[in-house]
C-alpha cells in the first residue's frame, strides 16, 4: 500500500516530497517488483493535489528508472538488479565528487573573501558592488496602501507597465503587459520556464561555457544537455544544427547580451541564422537577457531575438542586475498560454511573490531621474571596463586574449601560452585575487571571469600586478 504524508509548510515542492517518499519505500522493499501504483488521478484526489503534481513525480521515476510507464495498464516498480543498483550509485558518487572538485574552488574563494575582506582583490562575486547601485529616494508610503494593492497571478500591474517603458526605452519595441509575468528574479524564471516546458528526459542545448550549467533542476529532472560552444559572435549556431541533426533538442537555451561568463554579445546575422534554425526545426529559445539594461550604447541597435521571433522566443529579464542582488525580481515575457503554465506551477509550490518588493521596485524605476542614474551607471561600467582593458593591453596583451564587452561587467580572459592545471588557479587564492575560472562552469581550463564593476581603479592596478607576476611564475613552466 502507497503511504504518503505531505508536509504543506516546507519549502520541499509536492511534487518532489511524493518522489522522495515512493523512492524510500521502493528501497524498504514495501512497494516491490511489479507493484502497480494508484492512477495519477487516484493518488492526486487521496493527497488533495492537482493531477499535474502526481503526473509530474511519476514522470521523474520513470526517468530515474524506478517505475515504468504501460500502455493502457498504469504505473509500475521496477526491480533492479543489484548490479544496476551499484551502477546507479557509483554514477551519483561519480556526479557528486565533480561537483565537489568544481565547488572546492568556489568555496575557498569564497571563504577568503568574507574572511578578508579589505586585502581581497574581489573579481569574483557575480553582482555589482553597493556604492555603484543607483541611489533613488522612495516616497512615503503607509501600510495601508501595502494592504489594498492588488495583485493578479502574473505580478503589480503598475510595475509590469513600468517594466515594459524600460524595455522600451532599450529597444526598438515594447513588450504588451499581459505577456509579463514577475518572478523572483532571472534563476527562478528559469527553473520555471524549464519545469514548465520540458519532461524528465528531454534535450536541451545550451551555450559553453555558461552559468546554464549550474542550473540544478536539469540534473533533478534528469534532462539531457548538449553543450553549444560559443566564438566572438556568439552561439555558434552551425554546430547547433549538428547537435539538432543528432539529437531530439526540445529548448535552446542563450544569453545573447554581454553573456556570463565571456561578455560576448551575439552578432545580428547570427542571431538571425538562430532564429530561422529554430523556426525551421520548431524548437522555442528561452533568451535570458538579465544584462540587457547595461549596454553601453543606447538605445541598442542590435534587436533581440523576442524582436525577431515573438512566438518562438521566451524573454527573461531581471531587475536585481540594476537595483541590486537583494532586489530579488525578474519577469518573463511570454505568450499568455506559457505564462498560464507557469502561473499553475508556481501555485503549486505556493511561493507567490511577496508585494513589498514589487512596490518598491515600481516606485524606483518610475522616479523621474531614474533613467539619468541607470545612464551614469553604465557610464561608470563602461569607463571602469575600458580602463582595465587599457592596463591589460599594455602589461599582459602577450599572454592574454580577451574581447571589450558591449554592455554588463563581465570581461573573460584567456590564457594562451601553456595548457593549465587547477593547481595553476590556486596561485591566484594565494595571492589573494578572486575571479571565476573557467573549469566552474564547463571544461574550460585556460580562461577566467573578471568582475571589473567590484574593483576602482586602484585595484585595477594592483589586480595587474599581482596578476602579471603569476602570470610570469606560469610561464617559468614553458621554459623548464
Amino acid at each position: 500500500m502507497v503511504n504518503i504524508i505531505l508536509e504543506r509548510e516546507t519549502n520541499t515542492p509536492l511534487y518532489r516530497q511524493i518522489m522522495n517518499q515512493l523512492i524510500s519505500q521502493i528501497d524498504a522493499g514495501s512497494l516491490y517488483e511489479n507493484f502497480r501504483l494508484p492512477s495519477e488521478r487516484e493518488l492526486a484526489n487521496q493527497l488533495g493535489v492537482n493531477r499535474s503534481t502526481v503526473v509530474r513525480a511519476y514522470d521523474e521515476l520513470n526517468a530515474e528508472g524506478f517505475v515504468e510507464k504501460r500502455a493502457s495498464s498504469g504505473t509500475y516498480v521496477i526491480g533492479q538488479s543489484e548490479a544496476q543498483t551499484v551502477n546507479h550509485l557509483r554514477e551519483r558518487i561519480q556526479f557528486n565528487y565533480q561537483n565537489y572538485q568544481q565547488n572546492d574552488y568556489m568555496t575557498k574563494v569564497e571563504e577568503m573573501i568574507k574572511t578578508d575582506t579589505s586585502s581581497v582583490l574581489d573579481a569574483y562575486s557575480g553582482e555589482l558592488p553597493y556604492n555603484l547601485i543607483p541611489n533613488i529616494s522612495l516616497p512615503n508610503v503607509n501600510w495601508q496602501s501595502f494592504l489594498s494593492v492588488e495583485v493578479s497571478r502574473l505580478g503589480y500591474k503598475p510595475l509590469r507597465k513600468n517594466i515594459a517603458t524600460l524595455v522600451g526605452k532599450m529597444y526598438s519595441y515594447e513588450p504588451k503587459i499581459e505577456e509579463i509575468m514577475l518572478t523572483a528574479g532571472g534563476q527562478q524564471s528559469l527553473v520555471l520556464l524549464i519545469q514548465s516546458l520540458l519532461k524528465p528526459g528531454d534535450t536541451v542545448a545550451l551555450e559553453d561555457p555558461s552559468f546554464f550549467n549550474g542550473i540544478s533542476v536539469l540534473n533533478a529532472m534528469s534532462i539531457k544537455v548538449v553543450r553549444i560552444p560559443i566564438d566572438k559572435d556568439g552561439l555558434c549556431v552551425n554546430e547547433l544544427e549538428d547537435a539538432i541533426k543528432k539529437e531530439s533538442i526540445q529548448l535552446v537555451l542563450t544569453n545573447p547580451n554581454f553573456q556570463n561568463p565571456t561578455g560576448t554579445t551575439m552578432s545580428l546575422t547570427r542571431r538571425k541564422k538562430l532564429i530561422a534554425l529554430c523556426e525551421l526545426y520548431r524548437i522555442p529559445i528561452i533568451e535570458d537577457d538579465v544584462f540587457g539594461q547595461l549596454a553601453y550604447e543606447t538605445p541598442s541597435r542590435i534587436p533581440l531575438l523576442k524582436e525577431l521571433s515573438p512566438q518562438l522566443v521566451i524573454y527573461i529579464g531581471s531587475l536585481s542586475k540594476i537595483l541590486g542582488s537583494r532586489m530579488q525580481l525578474g519577469w518573463i515575457e511570454a505568450p499568455v498560454y506559457v505564462l498560464d503554465e507557469v502561473a499553475k506551477l508556481r501555485d503549486e509550490y505556493e511561493t507567490q511573490l511577496n508585494i513589498f518588493p514589487q512596490v518598491m521596485a515600481s516606485y524606483a524605476i518610475s522616479d523621474s531621474e531614474f533613467s539619468e542614474k541607470l545612464m551614469v551607471l553604465r557610464q561608470t561600467l563602461e569607463k571602469r571596463m575600458r580602463y582595465f582593458i587599457e592596463a591589460i593591453k599594455k602589461e599582459l596583451s602577450s599572454s592574454l586574449d580577451y574581447t571589450m564587452p558591449k554592455g554588463g561587467y563581465y570581461i573573460w580572459l584567456t590564457y594562451t601560452k601553456r595548457t593549465l592545471t587547477k593547481e595553476d588557479w590556486r596561485l591566484l587564492i594565494n595571492d589573494s585575487i578572486a575571479v571565476l575560472p573557467g573549469f566552474v562552469m564547463s571544461k574550460e581550463m585556460q580562461s577566467c571571469r573578471v568582475n571589473v564593476s567590484r574593483l576602482t581603479t586602484k585595484q585595477i592596478d594592483l589586480f595587474i600586478i599581482k596578476f602579471k607576476d603569476i602570470i610570469t611564475q606560469w610561464n617559468k613552466q614553458i621554459e623548464e
